[in-house]
């Protein structure tokens, strides 16, 4: 059986009409799954939010989503490098394999929840931040292509997200001055700036030279190096600044 490409940009309902355009079944499958799982993520808020975490902010409760999400987003992620972590750079264009489709579906479906959570708290910066994000994702699972430079892009993205909402918890929980937080917030700095901003180009550079990969693709992996670039500055000013607390500088400062 010959498969078409399809380019991103037509809508759905022209797909589904034409006879001469067909797309991977495999990709049907996890698309039909992803509005259950995006309804499992909101659950999973609501139960934080009104029985887990009742004395802290909605916001505490998402940030634990995401770490959530973050931990099963690098799972599968890791484990579709078949190569291991020089696997990262495989096949770029070429098309998925089921793993891929899978792990980018999860996380197509989590962006989904947390697109609808941040626009509805204002947050406009995540909301671009998501729809770079869910472009690629979306483009993968519905073309059956590019699954292994999107997947490296979700790992590198989520490798570092942990400690960045850990951040914030430890703030609500009155742990902002302990040394606990320092020393998230100082892996925090050091995975992004390392996975981003040295691991990323490259991958970045290959997704763009590929012929293969959709012009939709190109963009979201060029506009989230772009975001890291913007808070590169800031990552650097937070590692100074927590290396200087666990040295004890902090403290002579505020003295």
């Amino acid at each position: 059986r010959t498969s078409t490409r399809v380019d991103p940009f037509t809508p759905i309902m022209a797909i589904k009409s034409s006879a001469k355009m067909t797309i991977d079944p495999m990709s049907v499958k996890y698309a039909s799954e992803m509005s259950q799982w995006t309804v499992y993520w909101g659950l999973m808020f609501v139960v934080c939010r009104f029985a887990l975490f009742k004395k802290y902010s909605a916001d505490f409760s998402n940030r634990v989503v995401s770490i959530v999400h973050a931990v099963v987003a690098i799972y599968y992620s890791y484990v579709t490098f078949e190569n291991g972590w020089d696997g990262m750079f495989d096949n770029i264009g070429g098309a998925n394999t089921e793993a891929q489709t899978l792990c980018m579906a999860i996380s197509l479906s989590y962006f989904t929840y947390d697109l609808i959570y941040c626009a509805l708290g204002g947050d406009f910066m995540s909301v671009v931040h998501h729809m770079f994000t869910m472009g690629g994702l979306a483009s993968g699972v519905l073309n059956g292509r590019s699954g292994a430079e999107l997947v490296a892009c979700l790992f590198l993205m989520e490798v570092s997200n942990p400690s960045l909402h850990l951040r914030t918890v430890f703030i609500e929980m009155g742990l902002k001055t302990s040394m606990l937080a320092s020393i998230n917030s100082l892996v925090f700095a050091l995975m992004f700036l390392v996975c981003r901003l040295v691991i990323g180009p490259p991958l970045v550079w290959k997704t763009l030279a590929s012929p293969d990969n959709d012009y939709i693709v190109k963009a979201g992996g060029f506009g989230i190096l772009a975001v890291s670039v913007f808070w590169g500055w800031s990552i650097i000013k937070i590692i100074v600044k927590e290396v200087k607390k666990l040295m004890g500088g902090g403290k002579a400062k505020q003295a």
